[in-house]
């Protein structure tokens, strides 16, 4: 399996110079290869590094550019050939110097990274990352990377750019061991998506359950506010003004940040979810299509929806549990907020907002847990011990969470994450930490 990870990084005016002779040379490579290819179809990547060898010597700008680079351009011409000849209809098409491709660089070598903000690429020298990495480095996986591909992002609208100014993504791509085989444990877990309510997990053994509910959208609340707050200001004022653009890019910087720590803390979330589990099993809900009808009166709905990025934690769980060989079952979801776990009576008067009473055994739970004991027993067919008013741990995952309750009196005023304390203007590391608070539990109803 591979994944692939990216970098902003800042090239130097000597660097983004020598990018343009790297695509310049690919694109001939490529091209001279695909020549070859529609010549010869049965040439391998060894025969035509064999003969390329013969026009490097021949053509003196070619060997300004390092052979590494040259040598992708081959194996790329013949991949495309065997994609073609197996998927297509044989022809090849030749790399123009207006197509969006030719602003990609790659490479079938490993970056080797010096430290958390400086990495090195053969003919470039070291190039320096905009932001510090503080995950990603030393990790074992960034020497399990197997090539890289360095792309400009420039905005069109920046015509007045210098050759040193243009913005490139270094994307790398890494191998993912294939999971090892782990003792089954007999757990599955089953989650409920509430349309504007945190993500609810029910772990069971069919012995024992434990329903928590995972929040990774209140603690970036108050961000979406100010977020919405600025861009009103925005639009009132001269868009061309020094003091209108000063705001524009502390917005972009502040939504960068935000972005980041949100998405680490669903990435904790997943895994949290993975943590000894066998089978996953999550309701097939189509929010795209639920967002949709109703027309404007649902405006406000169709924002919290969206808000709380159901697909995106959907999608970082299903990353992990291919990782860990786990499972992931979708369950209809149709009336499991309506139907009791107990006696499977259906109404929609057992419900109301977050509490769960079934009118015909008077079973009382959370709602939210209710549903996703469903989900386990439709996708399993065994009933999931569910007792009378099991209590609802609630987690929030995220950077301005409250700190625990402790009986030490300074704990309570400073967060787990020592880390986190620090200033706005430190530049020390900065990061979530690694464990989620216990901000309320829903006691028995």
């Amino acid at each position: 399996m591979y994944r692939s990870y990216s970098f902003r990084i800042g090239l130097t005016r000597s660097q983004a110079r020598h990018i343009s002779k790297i695509r310049d040379s690919q694109r001939f490579v490529y091209n001279w290869a695909v020549e070859r290819l529609l010549t010869n179809p049965t040439l391998t990547t060894y025969d035509l590094s064999r003969e390329f060898t013969k026009v490097r010597r021949s053509v003196s700008w070619l060997q300004t550019v390092e052979r590494i680079y040259q040598n992708t351009a081959i194996h790329q011409a013949r991949t495309a050939a065997d994609v073609s000849n197996k998927y297509g209809n044989g022809e090849l098409s030749f790399r123009a110097r207006k197509r969006d491709n030719t602003k990609a660089v790659s490479c079938d070598v490993q970056p080797r990274f010096v430290d958390n903000r400086h990495a090195s690429l053969p003919g470039l020298g070291v190039v320096e990352l905009c932001e510090e990495q503080p995950y990603q480095f030393p990790h074992n996986w960034l020497y399990g990377s197997r090539s890289f591909r360095l792309v400009c992002v420039t905005p069109k609208s920046w015509g007045h750019v210098k050759s040193c100014d243009h913005i490139y993504r270094l994307h790398i791509t890494y191998d993912v061991p294939v999971p090892e085989r782990r003792a089954k444990t007999g757990v599955v877990a089953g989650i409920d998506r509430g349309i504007t309510n945190p993500t609810v997990v029910c772990k069971t053994d069919h012995n024992t359950s434990n329903i928590t509910s995972y929040d990774t959208a209140t603690a970036f609340r108050t961000n979406r506010t100010w977020n919405d707050e600025t861009r009103r200001t925005i639009s009132h004022r001269n868009k061309h003004s020094n003091s209108t653009c000063k705001i524009k890019r502390k917005r972009e910087k502040y939504n960068r940040g935000n972005a980041n720590d949100r998405e680490y803390a669903e990435w904790l979330l997943a895994k949290k979810i993975c943590e000894g589990v066998d089978v996953i099993y999550v309701e097939q809900l189509n929010l795209e299509a639920m967002s949709r009808r109703g027309g404007r009166h649902k405006k406000g709905l169709n924002r919290g929806m969206r808000f709380i990025r159901h697909y995106a934690i959907l999608r970082k769980i299903h990353t992990i549990a291919e990782r860990l060989g786990i499972r992931v079952v979708e369950v209809s979801p149709k009336y499991t907020s309506q139907e009791c776990s107990i006696c499977g009576y259906t109404s929609k008067e057992n419900r109301n907002g977050e509490t769960f009473k079934c009118l015909r055994c008077n079973h009382m739970v959370n709602a939210d847990g209710n549903a996703s004991v469903n989900i386990i027993q439709r996708g399993t067919g065994m009933k999931v011990l569910a007792g009378e008013g099991m209590a609802l741990e609630r987690r929030e995952m995220g950077r301005t969470r409250k700190p625990p309750v402790c009986a030490v009196p300074d704990a309570r005023r400073r967060r787990e994450n020592q880390a986190c304390n620090r200033p706005k203007t430190s530049s020390a590391m900065k990061h979530l930490g690694m464990y989620a608070y216990v901000t309320r539990a829903y006691p028995g109803i």
